[in-house]
């Protein structure tokens, strides 16, 4: 039972750290295109021809750039958020598992004989 629910627990974890990374690199995609259309607006008159003419090669660089962006943020969310996450849990189940937390008594009330039976 625990270990079900602490799957669901990352799974719900991986689910919220993904939609944060999605918004995250929207924003600065976004950000990115307003930008440029800030600085190239002397292409006006010429719009429809570079639409008409590059509007597949553009379509491709902007999902690469989408898809770059979204793995660098997904990146810095694993590398400043999840710091130090492997080394807390190590400890945590050594104290539950020593008796000298006070979670651990509630713990393994509820847990105790799913641990036994392994």
């Amino acid at each position: 039972m625990l270990l079900q629910h602490a799957a669901h627990t990352a799974r719900q974890k991986g689910k919220n750290m993904i939609a944060n990374a999605v918004f995250v690199a929207t924003l600065i995609f976004l950000a990115l295109g307003f930008w440029l259309m800030s600085q190239m607006h002397f292409l006006v008159p010429w719009r429809s021809l570079i639409v008409h003419a590059y509007l597949q090669p553009i379509a491709m660089y902007c999902a690469l750039l989408f898809a770059n962006i979204l793995g660098l943020t997904i990146w810095i969310e694993r590398k400043f958020f999840l710091r130090d996450t492997g080394r807390k849990l190590r400890h945590l189940d050594r104290e539950i598992h020593t008796g000298q937390s006070e979670l651990s008594e509630e713990i393994l009330s509820r847990f105790g004989e799913e641990e036994e039976e392994r």
